[in-house]
């Protein structure tokens, strides 16, 4: 599914809790990383362990701002990738579902 977002940052609520999308510098240190410098995630909201998790987004680009303008008008999302069951899944498909979000492929 290719979708966009309607502004930034933005946040939504999923089965998980309430998250936000957020860019920042990927890690050039991790193996099978594309050279590009930055990279878009889900992240949760709430205090705590889960705070410093991330669920990728293929919105990624070599400036911070090329990566927040493909998160506005359009990237990939693929919930399918994951296990039904999981935090993933849910996250991604919530995100596919959010209010404001635009599906491109309709």
């Amino acid at each position: 599914m290719n979708i966009k977002l309607p502004h930034m940052p933005f946040r939504f609520d999923s089965p998980a809790g309430r998250m936000e999308i957020t860019v920042r510098r990927s890690p050039s240190h991790a193996e099978g990383a594309s050279n590009l410098g930055f990279s878009a995630a889900v992240t949760y909201l709430q205090p705590g362990a889960l705070a410093l998790e991330r669920i990728p987004l293929s919105a990624r680009a070599n400036s911070y701002h090329g990566a927040m303008q493909a998160l506005t008008e359009g990237f990939k999302v693929n919930p399918d990738l994951h296990a039904k069951d999981s935090v993933e899944f849910r996250v991604l498909t919530a995100l596919c579902h959010a209010t404001g979000v635009v599906d491109l492929d309709d």
